[in-house]
């Protein structure tokens, strides 16, 4: 009798439910940065919080501010050194690709004539050609946002745009989120690293100022709240 009770108490153990980890999320944007200034501030910033995952969206500095370009080349051996020296800490890496542009809106912070050679449009189609070249290369997940926000026809200058733009928030900007849109990355990534199994217990979101968003709206900041609520 002593030895069924035991067995029973046993199964208890192993059956009952255990807590599922709580996930962190550190914003690791900085606004303005290019893939070169990630590379400088990759250690302190990210392999220092010993992260599990990092989700990684870079190129709109490098391609569209015109205070200091960055060539295609350049970028793309940026991205895999990143990915490289991501992996080599132990994380699993998530590329993003960031948004296409408004070219007039863009053309209000910046000289037109700095981007003769190349429209900001095909400049940001050429970036998702190169992440997703190395994703496929190094073999890592990728979340095409790009081509989403195009898909879906929420990528311009109306006010369904999930890109900040006078008939949706009073601003002439063409590039960042609107509050909507940083949510709407937020759930993308969510659904991205629960398909592919990623270890949430600790991501870092690296990048520019599309990572680090506003005090008020960030995706990082509703990423951890659908990995920790799933709402």
């Amino acid at each position: 009798m002593l030895q069924y009770c035991f067995l029973f108490l046993l199964s208890c153990v192993f059956l009952a439910p255990t807590e599922a980890t709580a996930a962190t999320v550190i914003n690791a944007g900085v606004g303005g940065n290019r893939s070169s200034q990630l590379l400088k501030r990759l250690d302190r910033d990210v392999l220092a919080k010993q992260p599990t995952t990092v989700v990684l969206m870079v190129g709109t500095n490098d391609r569209l501010n015109s205070g200091g370009f960055i060539d295609i080349q350049s970028y793309r051996k940026n991205v895999e050194s990143l990915i490289d020296q991501i992996e080599a800490g132990g994380a699993k890496v998530l590329l993003v690709t960031p948004p296409t542009c408004v070219p007039e809106l863009l053309f209000n912070r910046h000289d037109r004539k700095k981007y003769d050679d190349q429209s900001p449009v095909a400049r940001m189609q050429e970036v998702r050609t190169v992440l997703l070249e190395v994703a496929q290369q190094k073999k890592v997940d990728l979340l095409d946002f790009h081509e989403y926000l195009i898909q879906h026809k929420i990528a311009d200058d109306q006010k369904t745009s999930m890109l900040r733009n006078p008939a949706n928030s009073g601003v002439k900007d063409g590039v960042h989120l609107i509050p909507a849109g940083y949510e709407l990355l937020a759930k993308l990534v969510a659904d991205k690293l629960k398909a592919g199994k990623f270890d949430t217990t600790t991501v870092v979101c690296f990048g520019d100022s599309l990572t680090k968003g506003s005090t008020k709206a960030n995706y990082p900041a509703y990423l951890q709240a659908i990995l920790n609520t799933g709402k």
